[in-house]
């Protein structure tokens, strides 16, 4: 449910604007003590001429009067203004004519000493007018606040029923209370974040030590020195962590209330999903997508980002790594989630196994997105192989062995270039399903043509090419139920090699020989020229990858 942003509390009219009323300025109003005090909000206005009034106020009280049952002594209208401020009135308005011509040296005095601010009328004006005024302005706040209250919570209530992410819940905590807000682990790792403007991903720097200094207790805090509010994020005994407001003023009521119950929707999600890695995940998740699709509006704002996860990237060598698992599985949709989930927190301890912290997020069913770092390019080499082992061994434990591919980009040192290592760890490891033999991790540089060639499977330019240079003899061994294009490959796979070729196929020479004329007629080529054997060998992979019919010797 959209609702407007909203940072203000019930707003009460102070003194000063009370002043500037109409009905008010029509009385020619000069404040005779305590200026610097007419800042104080007005909670209700009252008419009185007798001087005991102080006991029954509640405080916030602006005091109406015409002061003609006020003390005669000098000492009786001292008690009056100190009785006053001693209740948390905000001021007195004393209309002049019927009982002074100027206010009492002695009341303006102690009004003065007591920062009581008072105020005289020097023309007559109806009270009923004021009252009217300011009484309006303020029960048209506070029926303000009631809509905005129930506004806030039907907004929360909306979150809790539908599948809203942390993401989601961070965002509209953000936009009620008109302020930052972060959710932070139990480690102090940002799991989501959520600014009012793009500058405001400064916030993030340093986050772990900052938050650190901020004391952890079991109810709503309010951090005085740098606005935080504070409020656990737990349920049943569980703590996920802590939700944070950063107000750039003093906190208010209604931004506690929108906290609290961003805290109890994001608590409630949180025992759905039931495992707090999933959260981190997701936020990994969304961190690495930005980062391939170039959602950010600068490299800081992603290192900010990155370092609040506890990933210290900042003038470090990064390395983008693509994770596959078992793919095109037919299973439910269930199924399919609550293995991402096994296969993602096996990837994660493969880290941890590795002595390393990174981000870990799937991108696509099966396929995870990995960042690491390291101090230097040597180190992340050693990384890297210890990384690959680790999650060779973490992950190998959920799906069919030697299933698993790790494809790896080139280590880069700034952040717009982490999404061109992607991009590249991206095309070895979908290359890599395509290669024969075990690899701990593939590079662009393992891809060869068998697998450029399962790259650009889906161009219909290669399907074009495959099917020009063989579809003679595929057609002729469909009509005479021949094998030509089996020796074809096998004779290409050798190198042209027609000796080890017959060996290879248990034929004898001139049986093969006859078969080779049989081909170059077919095909109208010369077998002998080598230009003629890359041709067609590139062709024959490119056939072999489109039917999945499997690979050159």
């Amino acid at each position: 449910m959209p609702v407007h942003k909203s940072s203000a509390e019930l707003h009460l009219p102070t003194v000063a604007e009370i002043l500037a009323l109409p009905s008010v300025r029509k009385g020619r109003p000069t404040v005779e003590a305590a200026q610097h005090a007419t800042n104080r909000p007005v909670r209700w206005v009252h008419v009185s001429e007798v001087p005991d009034i102080a006991h029954l106020l509640q405080g916030g009280e602006l005091i109406l009067s015409t002061g003609v049952a006020f003390p005669s002594t000098d000492h009786g209208l001292e008690r009056y203004a100190s009785d006053l401020a001693a209740a948390h009135a905000t001021g007195v308005m004393i209309e002049l004519g019927r009982r002074y011509t100027t206010l009492p040296p002695a009341l303006v005095q102690s009004a003065e000493a007591h920062s009581l601010p008072l105020i005289a009328l020097h023309h007559e004006v109806p009270f009923v007018a004021i009252t009217e005024a300011i009484h309006s302005i303020i029960v048209n706040s506070q029926i303000r606040q009631l809509q905005l209250n129930d506004a806030v919570h039907q907004a929360f209530r909306s979150l809790a029923v539908e599948a809203a992410t942390p993401q989601d819940i961070i965002n509209q905590v953000a936009q009620l209370a008109g302020c930052p807000c972060v959710f932070e682990n139990v480690a102090h790792h940002v799991l989501a974040f959520c600014g009012t403007t793009t500058g405001d991903f400064e916030i993030l720097d340093d986050w772990e030590m900052r938050s650190h200094h901020a004391a952890w207790t079991n109810h709503t805090t309010v951090i005085e020195e740098d606005h935080w509010i504070v409020t656990p994020v737990s349920a049943r005994g569980h703590v996920w962590g802590r939700l944070i407001l950063l107000p750039t003023l003093a906190s208010n009521t209604i931004q506690r209330t929108i906290l609290e119950l961003g805290a109890t929707t994001l608590a409630l999600h949180l025992l759905i999903e039931h495992e707090e890695r999933l959260v981190e995940h997701q936020t990994h998740r969304t961190l690495i997508t930005d980062i391939i699709e170039h959602r950010y509006s600068s490299p800081d704002q992603i290192l900010s980002r990155i370092e609040s996860l506890g990933v210290p990237a900042r003038r470090s060598t990064l390395q983008a790594l693509i994770v596959l698992t078992e793919r095109d599985a037919p299973v439910s949709d269930v199924v399919r989630h609550a293995r991402a989930r096994e296969e993602a927190n096996a990837i994660s301890k493969g880290l941890s196994a590795a002595q390393t912290v990174g981000l870990v997020g799937q991108i696509d069913p099966g396929r995870f997105g990995v960042l690491i770092c390291a101090p230097t390019d040597a180190k992340m080499h050693a990384l890297l192989n210890t990384v690959a082992h680790a999650l060779h061994e973490h992950v190998g434990k959920l799906i069919v062995p030697d299933s698993m591919v790790i494809g790896v980009g080139s280590s880069v040192k700034s952040i717009d270039e982490l999404r061109y290592s992607f991009a590249e760890a991206i095309e070895a490891a979908d290359a890599a399903v395509n290669l024969s033999g075990f690899r701990l991790y593939a590079t662009t540089a393992d891809i060869g043509l068998e697998g450029l060639v399962h790259l650009l499977k889906d161009d219909p330019r290669l399907r074009s090419y495959a099917e020009r240079e063989l579809s003679a003899l595929i057609d002729y061994d469909e009509r005479h139920h021949s094998d030509l294009v089996a020796t074809l490959t096998a004779y290409l796979g050798t190198g042209g090699n027609k000796s080890a070729t017959a060996t290879a196929l248990y034929m004898n020479r001139a049986t093969f020989y006859h078969r080779l004329a049989r081909i170059e007629k077919v095909l109208n080529c010369d077998l002998e020229s080598p230009e003629c054997r890359y041709s067609l060998y590139v062709a024959l992979v490119a056939h072999l990858s489109l039917v999945g019919r499997g690979k050159l010797a």
